[in-house]
């Protein structure tokens, strides 16, 4: 007896085909959280935090898709790695497009294809010498994968996922996994809380295990209350990174003055030679590079007061110059507050 296929998404609907353009796609995931987007807020996946998601989802500007040549790779061999599948494994795959589910409107699954089995398909390429190549090599699905497959199994309903990964040329196998019922829920309790931030425009809360400096530059550009103080909320963590700042600092000037004089004495032994040689090595080069250019701004500002008819004085070039520079956008600098115990 042959085992009807079964294709059925019956938690969403679609939303767009699978023939839609690259750039309605990217439209399209303005407005939803995708799988990968779930992945990073998550934490499974450090491609992006959540604050660099959360500004992509209220920006106005069109999106533009970073090209990258593995994920052009990727998206080339799919068809084939999905055939490879169907080959070894003897289950048909189809390539349906995006789904939004039906009970969290703001979830969107785009899985790589539905398996004829009632599951998904995930498919994935990597370099030989990652992480996520020694996890599929090892029969392991990677974090990231593992979170984004649950998610849309969530989203779509289906029952269980499988993986094919091509690491170096080699296709690997995995599955079926089947739903993990609690981790969807903590998905979606993330997802839903993560979106409030989005219909709101409210920035999320700062992670300090994943916060950058960009991230806090967009959040913090300058400051609102001059002479106001924050009060550290753990003064123990504060107190532990300023006496680790300190110590870095402090090594960092140590490592730089050593790296300093050594390259002092090799450059004495070198002399006036160019290279310098072990047992008739080469293992070292002091070689003489062109001299540095440099813009004459002096000259330049000479030139136009003379062409205005000016004399050359300081005050004239200076106003000359200023109606020629430009200010950049404020920055901010962090400095230590050095103090002394009492005795």
């Amino acid at each position: 007896m042959t085992t009807k296929p079964d294709f059925r998404v019956p938690n969403a609907k679609l939303i767009l085909p699978a023939d839609a353009s690259r750039q309605d796609w990217l439209n399209t995931r303005r407005n939803y959280l995708g799988g990968s987007d779930m992945a990073e807020i998550s934490g499974a996946s450090n491609f992006a935090t959540p604050f660099q998601i959360w500004q992509d989802k209220i920006s106005t500007e069109d999106p533009v898709e970073e090209e990258k040549d593995i994920f052009w790779f990727g998206q080339e061999v799919e068809p084939l790695l999905a055939a490879r599948f169907t080959a070894d494994t003897g289950i048909a795959t189809r390539n349906v497009g995006t789904y939004q589910s039906k009970e969290h409107p703001w979830a969107m699954a785009n899985p790589d294809r539905l398996t004829a089995d009632g599951g998904v398909l995930e498919i994935k390429t990597t370099g030989i010498y990652t992480d996520k190549a020694k996890d599929w090599k090892a029969g392991e699905v990677p974090d990231n994968a593992y979170v984004q497959t649950q998610y849309y199994l969530g989203v779509t309903g289906r029952t269980h996922a499988w993986f094919i990964a091509l690491v170096d040329r080699t296709p690997h196998i995995i599955g079926p996994v089947e739903r993990d019922e609690e981790l969807i829920a903590e998905l979606m309790a993330t997802g839903a809380e993560f979106w409030a931030y989005v219909e709101t425009n409210t920035p999320p809360p700062v992670d300090l295990t994943t916060v950058t400096a960009d991230e806090l530059s967009a959040r913090h550009p300058r400051v609102l209350d001059p002479e106001s103080c924050a009060e550290a909320p753990l003064p123990e963590l504060v107190t532990d990174d300023l006496k680790r700042l300190t110590e870095v600092k402090d090594t960092e000037k140590e490592i730089k003055d050593e790296r300093a004089a050594i390259e002092t004495r090799l450059k004495a032994v070198i002399g006036d030679h160019e290279y310098l040689t072990v047992d008739g090595r080469p293992v070292a080069r002091w070689q003489s590079v062109a001299g540095r250019r440099s813009f004459d701004k002096t000259a330049v500002l000479e030139k136009i007061a003379a062409e205005r008819g000016l004399e050359p004085t300081k005050q004239n070039l200076k106003t000359i110059e200023d109606e020629y520079t430009k200010v950049g956008a404020p920055t901010r600098r962090l400095s230590i507050i050095e103090t002394k115990e009492a005795a």
